[in-house]
């Protein structure tokens, strides 16, 4: 009998000292996965898109969380590579298989242009609308802003008659800028860690646009920039009519002293407000300019190779 209550005894101690040992390490294996992801699910196997891309195979079907510059329209729903990707229509892009979760996914038209977080599976066989993407992302739990601190600094909202306002906040709070009334919708331009944008289009076209920038971190607010058509690091490109002649200008955001550089434009299209077509900084950090020129409205591509930093001139 005594040795049954001894067997007893020590039976029991084993089990409690195995149910700690399993309680405690996969307590701490718990602990390290939620400290190594902001994510809700701790299973999500991170990738990147050039991985996705170049090599699905060791992807496809696992969950995987992923950065991308986001897409959402009609039959163009898709998380790209890079902004200049996405611009230039390269072809760098995954497809988003929404599915139930549409309704989920209303207001994503926001996040047009800028980085995103996905988690979803992943399908390397599925290329999207008309086979065009490099796979897809389905059964998707998680679509956020990648930038979210920036985001939530300049908020957008839509007031009930259905115009917007904006309101700029620094990072101690205080209210650097504020704007009502407007429409359409006020566009955000996420320009680097600390600065944000807002554009602003009054008409249709690129030249009824404006556009001011604002530094999160040091309160500082720029000029307004008007007919804006690209933004990159600390450089905004926007077009300018003066004198009867057409230019390009290339400007730092907040100090013209840093960098500034003008460029005429040739044999401009007459009687045109929107003379540049279209326009951006390339791959190569450059910037293509594509106006209307001649009496035939002929579209001319002007590339501008951007100079070392230094005194403007």
């Amino acid at each position: 009998m005594k040795n049954k209550k001894r067997i007893l005894t020590i039976s029991l101690s084993v089990f409690i000292v195995v149910a700690i040992v399993f309680v405690v390490f996969f307590g701490i294996k718990s602990y390290n996965n939620k400290g190594k992801s902001g994510s809700d699910n701790q299973n999500a196997k991170d990738a990147t898109m050039l991985q996705l891309i170049t090599t699905p195979e060791k992807y496809d079907g696992e969950f995987v969380r992923v950065i991308g510059v986001s897409s959402y329209g009609f039959e163009k729903c898709c998380i790209t590579l890079s902004k200049e990707d996405l611009k230039y229509s390269i072809g760098n892009s995954i497809w988003i298989e929404l599915g139930e979760n549409t309704g989920f996914f209303e207001e994503l038209t926001q996040y047009n242009g800028e980085y995103v977080i996905v988690e979803g599976i992943f399908d390397k066989d599925d290329c999207g609308h008309l086979g065009q993407y490099c796979g897809s992302i389905k059964s998707i739990n998680r679509y956020e802003l990648w930038n979210s601190y920036l985001i939530t600094h300049s908020m957008i909202t839509q007031e009930k008659d259905k115009t917007y306002s904006y309101e700029i906040t620094d990072y101690k709070g205080k209210i650097l800028d504020y704007e009502n009334n407007l429409r359409p919708r006020p566009e955000r331009l996420c320009v680097d860690t600390d600065v944000v944008g807002i554009s602003v289009q009054m008409g249709t076209g690129l030249s009824t646009n404006y556009a001011k920038f604002y530094d999160l971190e040091t309160g500082e607010i720029s000029k307004i920039f008007y007919y804006v058509i690209d933004v990159e690091d600390d450089c905004v490109v926007y077009a300018d009519y003066r004198d009867g002649e057409h230019f390009i200008i290339v400007e730092d955001i907040f100090d013209k002293d840093q960098y500034y550089r003008e460029y005429r434009l040739e044999n401009v299209s007459p009687v045109v407000a929107d003379f540049v077509v279209s326009g951006g900084f390339n791959r190569k950090g450059n910037i293509n300019i594509t106006y209307l020129s001649g009496d035939d409205y002929t579209e001319t591509i002007y590339t501008i190779v951007m100079e070392p930093k230094g005194k403007a001139e």
